[in-house]
C-alpha cells in the first residue's frame, strides 16, 4: 500500500474522500518553475462549501478539545454563530483543496516542491457554510543560494466578497519538467 492509499483510507469526509492524495500522479501536468506565471491574476472556478463534517474532522485531527470546536450541540448553544469553530489554520486545507490537480496553483502540488515560508493573515472568521474562491497572484521568480523560489499571494473571499484571509507563501520549485521527472519517477 502506497502512500496516497493509506491516506485515503482514513479520510473521514465527503471533500477528504473526493482529494487526490497521490501527488505523483500526474505529475507531467504539474507547474515548474520556468512556466509558472508571474503578475498574472487568477480566480479559481471551484467552490470550498466549508461543512460541518470538514471542520470537526480537521479539530480532531489537531487534537482539540474545547468543546465550541468538536461538540456540535455544545456549539449550537454556545458559539457566537450557533455552529462549531473553525480553526484558523483550516485556512490551508482550503487552498490546497482548491490548488487540486488542473488548477492555476498546481504548482504547490508539485513533486519535490518545499515550502520554506509562509504566512496567514486572517481577516474574517470562517465560518459553518461560507462558499469560499480563492484569487492568486505568483509576484516574483528568483533564484537565491541555487535554488528557484516562487512567491505567491492568495486571498480566500466569500460568497458575498468579503476577504476571509490572505495567503503569502514562498516555495522551492523544481526549475524544469525534467527535475519533476526525476523527483516523481524515482
Amino acid at each position: 500500500m502506497n502512500n496516497a492509499e493509506r491516506l485515503k483510507a482514513l479520510a473521514a469526509t465527503a471533500k477528504q474522500r473526493e482529494f487526490d492524495h497521490d501527488f505523483l500522479a500526474g505529475w507531467e501536468g504539474c507547474i515548474t518553475w520556468e512556466d509558472a506565471p508571474v503578475r498574472q491574476p487568477m480566480v479559481y472556478p471551484r467552490v470550498f462549501v466549508v461543512e460541518e463534517e470538514d471542520v470537526l474532522a480537521y479539530n480532531r485531527a489537531l487534537g482539540e478539545t474545547d468543546p465550541l470546536f468538536v461538540d456540535p450541540a455544545y456549539a449550537r448553544d454556545h458559539a457566537p454563530h450557533g455552529t462549531v469553530l473553525v480553526h484558523p489554520v483550516f485556512i490551508t486545507t482550503i487552498a490546497f483543496w482548491l490548488a487540486s490537480k488542473g488548477s492555476p496553483m498546481s504548482w504547490i502540488r508539485t513533486p519535490g516542491a518545499r515550502n520554506p515560508f509562509q504566512r496567514i493573515e486572517v481577516k474574517r472568521r470562517l465560518e459553518v457554510g461560507d462558499r469560499l474562491t480563492m484569487r492568486q497572484e505568483n509576484s516574483d521568480r528568483f533564484i537565491r543560494r541555487g535554488k528557484p523560489y516562487i512567491t505567491t499571494h492568495a486571498t480566500i473571499i466569500d460568497e458575498h466578497g468579503a476577504e476571509k484571509a490572505e495567503i503569502w507563501a514562498t516555495l522551492i520549485l523544481p526549475p524544469t519538467r525534467e527535475d519533476v521527472r526525476r523527483f516523481a519517477t524515482v
